[in-house]
Order: structure tokens, then C-alpha cells, then sequence
């Protein structure tokens, strides 16, 4: 021990006074203040000097700048460097200057600026560019998510979309889930799938995390200045550090100790508010038989012949194709078919993601079979619509076409024509066919014996068979009329199925949850609540968005706290499925008894 302290006493002696920067702290944290400190050798200093100046850079400000004079010890490191280097002998005494700074919002490591120092009248640099690593102080927040429009005006019933954005910083330990996310009652919405949703380290600032996606494509149902309110976000993050205080005991005597411990907390975060300016559609332009659609749209109609014969059938094939309301395409004006019967069109909507749009196709089949023979003209079919990028609307029209009906074989022609009029009695009878019938006429031999037959209605045993056949008749007749009452009732049955479809469903959550599949869990546990609530209300929640979802359930009287609870774990379950983040199997079995309370209170 004693040849230790004599080497290190003699490195002391020989330490090196030099220049040197340190920080008052061991963290910078964003947007507070903190003290650079220049350590400056008295020796070295020049007596022909200037005050110290410094040139802040990068957002850093400097609120002010102090000085004190104190003896230096030398470090360890300074000790071993001395040794080998040579140096001055013990501790020397210098000048410290401390800059008062302020460090910005932004995050990373950051030139403060510079230090300078005028001498003879000549300015100095003595420290060039110095470096800073501003962290984020554990008071912010550890997460923050944007909403992102891609455009901010917009006519009514454009489309646009909202790019949904993470950030992490280093103090976020994760457990994100969302308590909200609904666009608002305004827009009709067609949302993404976020699954795969990456979180990449961000340039510079290897600790902090973002990822971003399209969250989900709009179209506004009014004019005016319109809002998507804030998405809200809870999670988890390191707390502040806290000094704590102990009391310890150690051979007989107390003494205190002091400790820095950090605990996690629960935080919530949150989008701004999105405002959207939306424009009416101008009404100078505007043709009679324009379709309320709004975008890019290609229309087109033929039918698939031009000749055929009564008793056949004419289709119209109708291709409506835009990216106006993601789901939603109107109908075009239809000609007159009086001169032909018709069966109900077919109509067949699909919606999918090109590029940055959501399109919607419409494909609609109408059947027609002509009454009688003929040349029928049909038409044309135009359809309109508003274009926003050319500020204009557009007119697609196809047609006319000419039908030619040729007369059908007697069969297909007696189905689409009336009865021939002539006699109003049965067809005569030639003279012929009577002849022909009279040849099959066989003669009747008459039975010279006696039946021997006993008379059913004089015995008892026929009689008490027939009284006790009433009660049966009358039991067997409620029984079916029940059946056919219940069968007829189809909210009737899909209630009392309810139960049955709501155990099948949840055993697919279970599944789910034994396999680890967690977007599958959640898909089932949002399918089986949704339709679970359409099997015993008779309603089709499925494809309705969660405002119109709460008001059918207020018409129909369920409590405001059981709207609020299932609005909840909707949301819940949307978000899981479409966001990178899920549960664990623990929270997974908690979240499946939760749901399955919830539904036992619907019954």
C-alpha cells in the first residue's frame, strides 16, 4: 500500500497544466441550462488579454458568463500522462470560466459554437467547434406521434390521406396502446393496415426510434373548416431520476446514504388536432345528371350483344372506376327498358390501394329479356363527376345502341306474350277423334256377386280412434305454425343462434392465443363482439364506423357506459391489429374474460 501512494505521489508532481473544457453535469438535457467550463492554467494566461467571448451556434444561447480562481488536483489520468510526458510538479492553480448556456429543443450531439479570446487585438479561437450531447430531458415526453395530412384544402368529397408518424426517444421503455383514435363523425374512412409499420434508429441520434405509415384515407361529407380530433396514446417511460435518502447501520453506527433511482411511469401523449378546409363544389359547370362522385374517374356500358331472339337475354355491363369516397360509388341514370322484363341488377363494389389513393371499382350486370319481336333503340348512358385537379367536371357518355329482336321458337314466346285470342270454350272434337274414341270404348260387365264388406263407422274401436285424433291434430297444428312463426322471424333466429355463434368465435380467439398469434386474436375478438352485437340487434355493424356504430346503439337504448365499453375495446382491438405493438399472452387472457363480461351484460 505504501509503494502505491509513493508512486502516485510522485505523478501528482509531475501533472501538466493545461487547458480544458468539462461540463458542470453529467447530462445536457434539451431546453434547459447547464454550465461549459474552461479551465484555463493562470501561467498560460497572457497579461495583454480580453474578457473571453462566445459565439453560440445551433440554438445553444448564452445567458451569461462567470469566474472563479482555484487550486487544480490532478486526476489519474493526468498522473499517468505526466509520468511519461513530464509536467509541472502538484496541483496548479487556475482561472475558471463558466459559460451559462441553454441547450436547444432539438437532440443529438451538437456544436455549442465557439470560444474565443482577443490578445494584442487579435481574436483567437481557442477551442474551435465544441461538441455537445444534448439529450431529452426525462420530464418530456418519451414518445410523440403527428398526423399528417396530405393535403389541408380539399372539395367536399375528395379523397386525401393521413400519414400516422412515431418518434421514441431514449427514456421510452415501450407498452404503446391506443385509448383514440377516431377521425371524427365528418369523414367517410377507409384505414390501413399498419402491421408492418418499422421503426428505424434516427440519423444522428442512434438512442431515438420513428416509424411511419398511411394510417388511413378520408373523404369529407360537408364543407367547411372540418377537424380530425387528436389521437391519443398511452405508454410507459423511465421517470425522472430521484435522490433517495437512506439510513443504514453497519458495526453499531448509523450513518446516511444517498442513492439516484429512476422507476418507470405511465405517460399519455397525443396528435394535434388536424383542421381540414374543405370547399363546396362549384355550381358553375355542374351538369343535370352529375353524380356526386369527386376524383379520377373512367366509366364505361356496352351490352354484350345486339341481336337475339325472344325468349333470350340482354346484358348491360356497367364499369365505374375512381378514387373519389374509398367504398362509395353511385349508380348512373338508366334508360327506360319498359320494352323489356328485368330482374334485378347484380352489383359488385371492391376498393383497393394503388399507389397513394384508395380506388374504387363498381361493376353493376342488368338482365333484360324483350317481350316481343322488334328494333328497339336504347339511349345513351353518361355519367359525371367533379375532377379536382383539373377544377373541373367531367362527362363520359356511351351509346346509343340499336336492338334487334328476332321471334322466338313458340316456347320461349308463350313465357313474354299473352294467351291468342279465339273460342272461349274447349276445341272442338273432329270427327275423327270421335271415331278414334270410340274404338277404345270397353265394355262394362256387370258383377253378379255380392262385396262382403263390414262397415267401419259401427264399430267402437273406429270411433275412439277417431275422437282421440282431434287433440293430435290440434298439438301438431300449433307446433308447425311455432316452427313457421320462428323461421319466418329471421331476428328471431339469429338471436337465439347469438349465443352459439359468439362461443364459436371465441374459441377461434383462444386458438389464436395458444399459437401466438396475436393480429389473429385481436381480429377474432373484434369479429365475435361486432357481430355478436349485430346477431342480437338485427343490425349489420359490420362496415358501419364507430360514430354511427354509438348512435344505432342509442336508439336502440343500450346504456351510455356500455356504448363507452365497447367503443373502448374496438378501438383497442383496431389498433393492435394495424400497429406494430400487441400484448402479452397475461394481458391477452385478461383483455378475452373482459370482452366475454361485456357480452354476458348485452344478453
Amino acid at each position: 500500500m505504501k509503494r502505491l501512494l509513493l508512486i502516485l505521489l510522485c505523478l501528482a508532481a509531475c501533472v501538466m497544466a493545461r487547458p480544458s473544457l468539462q461540463l458542470d453535469r453529467e447530462r445536457v438535457e434539451s431546453g434547459k441550462a447547464f454550465g461549459l467550463q474552461l479551465v484555463f492554467p493562470l501561467s498560460e494566461l497572457p497579461d495583454s488579454r480580453s474578457d473571453l467571448q462566445m459565439e453560440t451556434a445551433n440554438g445553444f444561447s448564452l445567458v451569461g458568463i462567470d469566474s472563479t480562481d482555484q487550486v487544480i488536483r490532478p486526476s489519474m489520468e493526468d498522473m499517468f500522462n505526466s509520468f511519461f510526458g513530464g509536467g509541472s510538479r502538484g496541483g496548479y492553480k487556475a482561472r475558471i470560466y463558466t459559460f451559462k448556456l441553454k441547450a436547444p429543443k432539438k437532440t443529438g450531439r451538437i456544436s455549442a459554437g465557439q470560444i474565443y479570446l482577443t490578445i494584442d487585438g487579435q481574436k483567437r479561437n481557442l477551442t474551435g467547434d465544441v461538441p455537445i450531447n444534448v439529450q431529452r430531458a426525462f420530464t418530456d415526453e418519451a414518445l410523440s406521434v403527428s398526423l399528417t395530412p396530405s393535403k389541408k384544402t380539399i372539395y367536399e368529397g375528395e379523397q386525401f390521406y393521413v400519414t400516422l408518424g412515431f418518434h421514441t426517444y431514449e427514456h421510452f421503455e415501450g407498452n404503446l396502446q391506443a385509448t383514440d383514435m377516431s377521425t371524427g363523425n365528418d369523414f367517410i374512412v377507409h384505414r390501413g393496415d399498419l402491421s408492418n409499420m418499422e421503426f428505424k434508429p434516427v440519423e444522428g441520434a442512434r438512442r431515438e426510434m420513428q416509424a411511419s405509415a398511411k394510417f388511413a384515407w378520408l373523404s369529407p361529407t360537408k364543407n367547411g373548416s372540418l377537424q380530425i380530433p387528436p389521437f391519443k396514446f398511452k405508454y410507459t417511460k423511465r421517470g425522472e431520476p430521484k435522490i433517495v435518502e437512506e439510513k443504514k447501520q453497519m458495526g453499531g453506527m448509523s450513518f446516511h446514504a444517498q442513492s439516484i433511482k429512476q422507476e418507470s411511469v405511465e405517460a399519455e401523449t397525443q396528435t394535434p388536432t388536424v383542421t381540414i378546409s374543405v370547399k363546396p363544389l362549384p355550381a358553375q359547370g355542374k351538369p343535370a345528371d352529375f353524380s356526386g362522385m369527386v376524383g379520377d374517374y373512367k366509366f364505361s356500358a356496352d351490352f354484350d350483344r345486339t341481336n337475339l331472339k325472344v325468349g333470350e337475354a340482354l346484358t348491360l355491363s356497367v364499369n365505374i372506376k375512381g378514387d373519389g369516397t374509398p367504398g362509395t360509388i353511385t349508380d348512373p341514370k338508366l334508360p327506360d327498358f319498359s320494352e323489356f322484363r328485368s330482374v334485378p341488377p347484380e352489383n359488385n363494389i371492391s376498393k383497393k390501394i394503388s399507389g397513394n389513393k384508395v380506388v374504387t371499382t363498381k361493376d353493376i350486370k342488368v338482365f333484360l329479356y324483350p317481350k316481343k319481336k322488334g328494333t328497339f333503340e336504347i339511349p345513351a348512358i353518361s355519367y359525371s363527376w367533379f375532377n379536382p385537379a383539373k377544377k373541373k367536371y367531367e362527362t363520359t357518355t356511351t351509346g346509343p345502341w340499336t336492338i334487334e329482336v328476332e321471334k322466338g321458337d313458340a316456347g320461349s314466346e308463350a313465357i313474354f306474350q299473352g294467351p291468342v285470342a279465339g273460342a272461349s270454350g274447349p276445341s272442338a272434337v273432329q270427327k275423327q277423334d270421335i271415331e278414334s274414341l270410340g274404338n277404345d270404348i270397353r265394355f262394362i260387365h256387370p258383377n253378379m256377386g255380392r262385396a262382403e264388406s263390414t262397415v267401419p263407422y259401427k264399430s267402437l274401436l273406429f270411433w275412439i280412434l277417431f275422437t282421440a285424433a282431434f287433440p293430435f291434430y290440434v298439438v301438431a297444428i300449433l307446433i308447425i305454425k311455432i316452427r313457421r312463426k320462428r323461421r319466418s322471424n329471421a331476428a328471431l333466429v339469429r338471436k337465439g343462434q347469438a349465443n352459439k355463434q359468439l362461443r364459436e368465435r371465441f374459441a377461434q380467439a383462444r386458438e389464436a392465443l395458444k399459437t401466438g398469434d396475436g393480429k389473429g386474436f385481436f381480429a377474432a375478438l373484434e369479429n365475435g363482439l361486432v357481430n355478436y352485437l349485430s346477431d342480437l340487434t338485427n343490425l349489420e355493424f359490420n362496415g358501419m364506423t364507430r360514430p354511427q356504430m354509438k348512435a344505432e346503439l342509442e336508439k336502440i337504448g343500450v346504456q351510455e357506459e356500455t356504448i363507452a365499453a365497447i367503443d373502448s375495446w374496438l378501438e383497442k382491438c383496431a389498433f393492435v391489429r394495424y400497429a406494430p405493438v400487441t400484448a402479452s399472452t397475461e394481458e391477452q387472457k385478461q383483455m378475452l374474460a373482459d370482452v366475454e363480461k361485456l357480452c354476458e351484460k348485452l344478453r
